[in-house]
């Protein structure tokens, strides 16, 4: 950690394969990735989510009680800066303007490489810390100052 910054993201998984999970949660951890909690939908999703605060989320999309596109949304709208990256099966032009509509920083074919999964972490920690700074601006209430 430097200057009180976590040292990288705090991470949620919800699929409701555990291979999927698994995998996942190895490639991860593998990489030094903290993965605080899985979920198996939706719903425990939401609720596992207000326990652990996650700053990002691997949601699958096609899972039993709540999907991942309603799950991504009450997700969003509860935690503003939280990014959750769709993981699917299917690509599917429309389902990419679903996810987007509602609130997902991106959508990965499952089955990608990992590099490109890594990389998308990367970018979601990244634009997940320059959320924090709009929505959590300093003490005094003012954003910080432009670091440069």
């Amino acid at each position: 950690m430097t200057n009180g910054a976590p040292a990288g993201p705090r991470v949620l998984i919800v699929d409701d394969d555990p291979s999927i999970r698994r995998g996942l949660r190895n490639l991860l951890e593998d990489e030094g990735i903290h993965i605080v909690a899985e979920a198996l939908d939706g719903v425990d999703a939401l609720s596992t989510a207000y326990s652990t605060t996650p700053d990002l989320v691997f949601m699958d999309l096609r899972m039993p009680t709540m999907g991942g596109i309603e799950a991504t949304r009450q997700l969003t709208a509860t935690f503003p800066t939280i990014q959750v990256i769709i993981c699917t099966a299917y690509d599917d032009a429309s389902l990419h303007q679903s996810a987007k509509e509602a609130g997902a920083f991106s959508v990965l074919v499952k089955g990608c490489s990992p590099r490109l999964l890594l990389e998308m972490v990367v970018h979601a920690w990244d634009h997940k810390r320059t959320m924090d700074q709009i929505y959590h601006p300093t003490p005094n209430g003012y954003p910080p100052p432009p670091q440069g």
